[in-house]
């Protein structure tokens, strides 16, 4: 992918671009009035816009850009508010001061309610092995403004790492967080828009296999939990108890330390 900026940009966002190009190791190139799509049939390749107010990816093969919007997390926070059940936070049993390993971070709204969860003395990691993801929400985290203060705290909490599942989870030590996530139905054919189904492809697809499970349960210190298709064959093939829900395709499994 390259680095440019939006078609009228100052020298703040310019050296923006520039730092952020630097940093991810992601070459930048100077926009100088030429559109995106051109840009994207010279270099073929996708392209990180860094804007006024966002930064969005325009990817090679799609037609629409992707912006990093926590839209399904704030619809989830505000019935939380209202003292609503949230399924991931019951089923964790997440709790403030407590520690959680997102493995599949995706666009990060399981990662910002858990950092909701466990609040500012517990920690919250997420792990994402897409370049064009990692950047995308790794930035938004740290900039996106919803109007509501401890929303944006959660999301400014949060640590994003850029690395492959196992990979990770093979150099953290053993029993160094209290709970290891995975959701890896963001990267099945979940109905979703053109620029999240454009980069889909580019996601490293290291499977939730038992190899990965054993270093899960090696590095959490109370439970593994994994959220799939309430069809799939994960939870009773890698010795999770799956927690039914009615009425909804997603359901919820642990494997109790």
């Amino acid at each position: 992918m390259i680095i440019t900026t939006g078609g009228r940009s100052g020298s703040t966002i310019v050296s923006y671009a520039k730092r952020l190009a630097i940093t991810s190791g992601i070459p930048y190139i100077s926009r100088n009035g030429v559109s995106i799509q051109s840009l994207k049939e010279q270099y073929q390749d996708d392209i990180v816009v860094v804007g006024q107010d966002r930064i969005f990816i325009s990817p090679l093969n799609a037609t629409s850009n992707l912006f990093f919007h926590p839209n399904i997390a704030m619809i989830q926070a505000k019935r939380l508010s209202k003292g609503e059940e949230e399924p991931l936070i019951t089923t964790a049993k997440l709790k403030e001061g407590m520690s959680i390993l997102d493995c599949t971070l995706g666009l990060g709204s399981d990662s910002i309610m858990a950092s909701l969860a466990v609040g500012p003395s517990g920690t919250v990691t997420g792990v994402e092995g897409n370049q064009l993801l990692y950047l995308l929400v790794k930035e938004g985290l740290a900039s996106f403004s919803s109007g509501n203060d401890a929303f944006d705290q959660a999301m400014r909490r949060i640590k994003v790492v850029y690395a492959d599942h196992f990979t990770f989870l093979s150099q953290v030590d053993t029993d160094s967080v209290d709970v290891v996530y995975f959701d890896p139905m963001f990267t099945s054919s979940i109905e979703s828009s053109s620029g999240i189904n454009s980069i889909r492809g580019q996601a490293l697809t290291t499977d939730i296999n038992q190899e990965l499970i054993i270093e899960a349960k090696r590095v959490a210190k109370e439970r593994v939990v994994l959220k799939d298709h309430w069809k799939s064959e994960r939870f009773r093939e890698l010795g999770f108890t799956q927690h039914r829900r009615k009425t909804s395709l997603f359901h919820y499994g642990t494997i109790e330390l």
